[in-house]
């Protein structure tokens, strides 16, 4: 199977969505199809035997909109917004001709100014409006009819039709219709109106939808174009970024893009990675520190060899993973595509009613102002809109502050978590160990202390324990050189035995038992055993001579984020496969009330899985392979983006920074997003529900009745109420 996502054009409401999509699932091959009406964007799985997105698009495009399709996103997405502008602009046009007609043409109507003639030059005004400015509308409409799948442009097609042709029925046969007692009055500028207000309400909405997808384009912004690819000759020459391949030596100058993930292999500079870190502060790099695509070189140069090329980089994942995540839908937007999908065709039900009421009634010339008035005052867009909007909104600003959220549903329920599972190292931790202490047989000279260092550094170079780097690390910022040991064995679980100058030396864990001899050192290294750190010691013919004290520091915003977490009403559970006492101590550190120690990958997911059982909602943080069973089990994986790929994969949240304040954040994003994807739900249905009514005319025995042409002013303002909501998002506190 394929995945891809495809820019969609000529989409005007929520009905088109649910249209373009019935018509890509429908065909054969074809798994999965998604529409997102806010980025209008289709997101599709298939099976490449059985068909292609070319076939697809030929599909859509017979359904009345287009697909794009071309060889990379970039190109497509580009294309897209060629086309957006250019039918932007072609909106903005016939929206300004629409109201430099229709507001004449209203105001001679409303001013009751009559002249010879006046009904027919009023029928050709309006007919220019119609032609030229809503000749989308019949066209989309139209066809959107006849193939049953009435959406917007049908109600709008249909309402100025009927207000059309009724007043050119006055205008030729005025006294036929007085004559069975119907109105005689024209409603020309009704249609005119209609079709003004509805362009102004399409060009809004058309300009805040664009606006909803800044982040998106601000992140492929960042990709960079070109490269100065250093060639086996040692020639440089800029290239473009698409002939870099794995391997290629690439020179970075002072205040460039980094044009792909690699290692640098010459020179020094300081990095720009506030777009994966969120910091502002400038990461130095040198020879055999890793450089990412999209980060921005500051005043150094250096040389690099590229590891990860074009859609392989970290910037291109990610963006990727946005725009998948921005046309994912919500579970609640499914309950709202069902109701858009009957929507239009019930409209029209009850257009038909209304005038039949008022037929039976007895007054025709109000039935047809109502039923004109109802078909132009329901808004499904407004419905379509809700949801997507927000979700792009929220994600992108998510995006923009190293969260990284894969799908539109794991966003819906991190809202409404209440217990988080977090795993120690790595993610409460800063998961490298470092030396914090050291304490020395009191016996010792100066001499010998300084020889025993080098020793162990000798030793600990060739070993592979996991705190060996601490220990090297530790030595070796102490100015001391490695002396290498006569002879060197690595004893899995135990440790390092070596001999130098005649000596036996063993370099492991500490051993209360066999530091028996020295009160001072068994009694210090209890202590700091009971605090949680992790212990290496150095002896000498089983003579104990050094400890380290290695300690894994807690992340510096760990405490504040599990107080702030705690508010939020999210109680906090530490998992972690290290033993109690080292647990307790980084539990007391954060906050953290609740703590499953020496756990097995397989503990945590019986973890997690028992909690869902008992009700809680889940979210599961962690950075290692031995988190990725837990994670896919949780109802939330939120990954820290310094862990390992798998974990990174299997979680539906990438905290990019790795920062631990970003997770209360995340869950911040979240409930401000649900909390306007409600009120813009509220404010759609509740419009609807009061809008139809009125506009069918249930307060006219109290004077009161609704003229399409502020029903139609209506329609385009719920629209826009919804987007502008919305974009809300971008600045509320979280």
């Amino acid at each position: 199977m394929k995945k891809g996502i495809f820019p969609i054009t000529g989409m005007m409401c929520a009905v088109c969505s649910n249209t373009v999509e019935k018509t890509a699932a429908s065909q054969p091959g074809v798994s999965s199809a998604e529409v997102n009406f806010a980025n209008s964007s289709l997101s599709l799985e298939w099976n490449p035997k059985e068909t292609s997105p070319e076939k697809v698009a030929e599909a859509i495009r017979e359904a009345g909109y287009d697909m794009i399709i071309e060889k990379s996103e970039k190109e497509a997405v580009e294309k897209k917004e060629r086309a957006d502008e250019e039918e932007y602009l072609s909106m903005k046009r016939k929206t300004i001709l629409a109201w430099v007609l229709t507001i004449p043409l209203s105001a001679l109507c409303m001013l009751h100014i009559h002249f010879p003639g006046d009904a027919w030059v009023y029928m050709v005004i309006t007919l220019a409006v119609m032609l030229f400015c809503g000749a989308g509308f019949y066209r989309r409409g139209f066809k959107a009819l006849i193939s049953k799948a009435p959406n917007m442009d049908s109600l709008v097609a249909v309402s100025t039709a009927v207000s059309f042709l009724y007043s050119l029925a006055v205008t030729i046969f005025p006294e036929f219709v007085t004559a069975h007692g119907l109105n005689a009055d024209l409603y020309y500028e009704g249609a005119a109106m209609i079709i003004a207000f509805v362009l102004t309400g399409k060009l809004m909405e058309t300009r805040s939808r664009h606006n909803t997808g800044v982040a998106l384009k601000a992140l492929m912004g960042l990709q960079p174009t070109e490269a100065m690819l250093i060639t086996p000759d040692g020639e440089r020459r800029v290239v473009d970024i698409s002939q870099i391949k794995k391997g290629d030596l690439i020179a970075v100058r002072p205040g460039e893009k980094i044009p792909a993930d690699g290692i640098v292999t010459e020179g020094i500079s300081g990095v720009d990675e506030s777009m994966l870190t969120g910091e502002p502060v400038k990461v130095e790099k040198r020879p055999g520190d890793k450089v990412t695509a999209g980060t921005i070189n500051g005043i150094g140069s250096f040389v690099m060899r590229a590891s990860e090329v074009g859609a392989e980089t970290q910037l291109s994942r990610i963006i990727r993973a946005v725009r998948e995540a921005q046309g994912s839908k919500a579970p609640v937007q499914r309950l709202v595509d069902k109701i858009s999908a009957v929507f239009v065709p019930t409209v029209m039900a009850l257009s038909i009613l209304t005038l039949i009421v008022w037929i039976f009634i007895g007054n025709v010339s109000v039935g047809i102002v109502a039923a004109v008035s109802v078909l132009v005052i329901a808004c499904p867009c407004a419905l379509g809109l809700a949801t997507p909007t927000a979700m792009m909104v929220g994600i992108g600003r998510g995006a923009r502050n190293g969260i990284l959220v894969k799908d539109a549903a794991a966003l819906e329920r991190l809202a409404k978590v209440n217990l988080l599972a977090i795993d120690k190292t790595g993610t409460l931790t800063e998961g490298r160990p470092r030396v914090t202490a050291t304490l020395f047989a009191e016996s010792l000279s100066e001499n010998e202390k300084t020889t025993l260092l080098a020793l162990t550094l000798g030793a600990e170079q060739n070993s592979i324990h996991p705190l060996s780097e601490a220990l090297c690390d530790y030595i070796s910022s102490e100015g001391i050189k490695a002396i290498a040991p006569d002879k060197f064995d690595y004893i899995p679980g135990k440790g390092i035995i070596c001999s130098y100058d005649g000596n036996r030396y063993e370099i492991g864990a500490f051993s209360a038992e066999r530091a028996e001899e020295s009160a001072e050192m068994k009694t210090e290294g209890e202590k700091w055993l009971a605090e949680g750190a992790g212990l290496v010691a150095v002896y000498k013919e089983d003579e104990i001579r050094l400890i380290f004290r290695v300690e894994d520091k807690v992340r510096p915003d760990a405490a504040t984020s599990i107080t702030i977490l705690k508010k939020l009403g999210i109680e906090t559970v530490l998992l972690t496969g290290d033993r109690l006492s080292t647990a307790r101590h980084i539990a007391s550190q954060t906050s953290i009330d609740h703590i499953e120690a020496q756990m097995l990958p397989a503990g945590k997911q019986d973890f997690v899985k028992r909690e869902m059982k008992e009700g809680d909602i889940v979210a599961m943080a962690g950075d290692g392979i031995n988190d990725t069973q837990a994670l896919a089990e949780a109802d939330v994986a939120i990954a820290m983006g310094s862990g390992s790929d798998i974990a990174i994969e299997t979680a539906q949240l990438t905290i990019t920074g790795g920062k631990l304040s970003s997770i209360p954040k995340a869950v911040g994003l979240a409930r401000a997003t649900l909390k306007v994807i409600r009120e813009n739900l509220f404010w759609a249905f509740i419009y609807n529900i009061i809008g139809i009514p009125l506009a069918a005319g249930v307060l006219f025995p109290l004077g009161l009745m609704l003229n399409p042409m502020f029903a139609s002013a209506a329609m385009a303002l719920s629209s826009v109420c919804v987007v502008g909501n919305s974009l809300r998002l971008n600045k509320m506190k979280i």
